[in-house]
């Protein structure tokens, strides 16, 4: 990804260090190769609800954190939901003016993301 580029399915996440929108220092470095990734970059003015954070954090599990911030990314447009394995590789992102994924899709795509095989997928290429 080149500077000003955005990012895309395929793309790798940048090693970036946010803060979310409860306060946490979130180092993307210090879950690489760990867990898998739900990014929710929202523009600085967006607040959010504390059902629609609930919601969110529900998807926080042994293996995948979602990360919830108004920093600036980059390669990233807020608002936007991008959801990475956990070799930083960006399976799925959606940067939209309204219709962002809903928790039950960012559910779905985390399944997809834990049941993938990269190895298989090599092959197929």
């Amino acid at each position: 990804m080149g500077a000003g580029q955005r990012l895309d399915a395929g793309d790798q996440v940048p090693h970036v260090t946010v803060h979310t929108v409860d306060g946490r220092r979130v180092s993307y470095a210090a879950m690489w190769q760990t867990q898998n990734l739900v990014l929710v970059a929202l523009p600085s003015s967006h607040s959010i609800s504390e059902r629609a954070l609930g919601q969110l954090r529900a998807l926080d599990t042994s293996d995948t954190r979602c990360v919830i911030t108004t920093d600036p990314v980059p390669g990233i447009v807020p608002p936007a939901v991008l959801i990475a394995d956990k070799w930083g590789e960006i399976v799925h992102i959606v940067q939209a003016a309204n219709d962002l994924p809903t928790v039950e899709d960012l559910a779905e795509w985390i399944d997809y993301v834990r049941q993938r095989c990269p190895e298989c997928e090599g092959e197929a290429r």
